[in-house]
């Protein structure tokens, strides 16, 4: 994204030379350069991104099942790392883009002039409803900055007027929530690399007899899936579960055997 070459005045928009209301000059439609935002098999990244160099950076690889071509996500941040864990253990996101395309906008200046610049999301997100949200990640001061600040509003309205698609910017205060956030990080180390039929199975025998709302622990015992203190099956059942949609789990407290199993969003 390219910075702006001016910052507008607050006392110069809305007024022309003697101090009448003017009417706002509409922007030009805005573009992107992918079908579909992006979201469509076969597209890779529009913009690579490279390793680490003097960069305020930790570029990293996300795995996910989430994505068209079925590779990880190579991120920039730490936080964007812990803003893709939310998505993908989210049941209602289907499938999502990295860095999907390239906006090409126009900005308003103070002076009645117009100029061209270009953005590419961290993420296209597809949900179960077919709506279309465009996700970034950016740390809150980073977001307070006057460049960005003045030109969100111009991208999230360009977003949803020309491409019917909701524009979000996540920060630190929306991702690192505790104990969401840690609660979400064991649920990704507990996705198996393939179903476990046989526990999930037992799992779900034990959701259907004890019925929902029910507790970790209880469905454990039902399920006759012991913890060797390494492997827990049943909670690996669960998650898996929870991440389909199937049941949902408390976020609200660190988890543990007490934590509610409540009936999930397609149960």
């Amino acid at each position: 994204m390219h910075a702006p070459k001016d910052t507008p005045r607050a006392d110069g928009i809305g007024t022309n030379e003697t101090g009448c209301p003017t009417k706002p000059t509409p922007r030009p439609r805005s573009q992107v350069n992918r079908e579909a935002l992006g979201l469509k098999p076969g597209l890779k990244p529009v913009r690579r991104i490279k390793a680490k160099t003097k960069r305020i950076s930790r570029p990293g690889r996300f795995a996910t099942s989430k994505t068209f071509v079925r590779e990880p996500i190579r991120t920039e941040s730490v936080l964007e790392m812990d803003g893709l864990a939310h998505i993908e253990t989210n049941p209602r996101y289907k499938w999502i883009a990295p860095q999907p395309h390239r906006l090409t906008f126009h900005v308003n200046g103070p002076d009645g002039s117009t100029r061209v610049d270009t953005y590419v999301p961290d993420l296209a997100v597809l949900t179960v409803d077919g709506n279309v949200v465009i996700l970034d990640f950016k740390w809150s001061w980073l977001r307070a900055l006057p460049e960005w600040a003045s030109l969100e509003p111009v991208i999230r309205e360009a977003y949803r007027a020309d491409h019917g698609a909701a524009f979000t910017v996540l920060t630190e205060e929306h991702i690192l929530v505790e104990p969401r956030r840690t609660n979400i990080a064991i649920m990704l180390l507990h996705r198996p690399p393939a179903e476990d039929p046989a526990a999930l199975a037992a799992v779900r025998g034990a959701v259907g007899r004890l019925g929902l709302p029910s507790t970790i622990g209880a469905i454990r015992d039902a399920s006759g899936l012991m913890t060797d203190g390494e492997r827990d099956p049943a909670f690996s059942a669960l998650v898996e579960l929870a991440i389909s949609g199937e049941v949902g789990l408390d976020m609200s407290q660190a988890f543990d055997d007490r934590t509610t199993v409540h009936a999930g969003p397609f149960a």
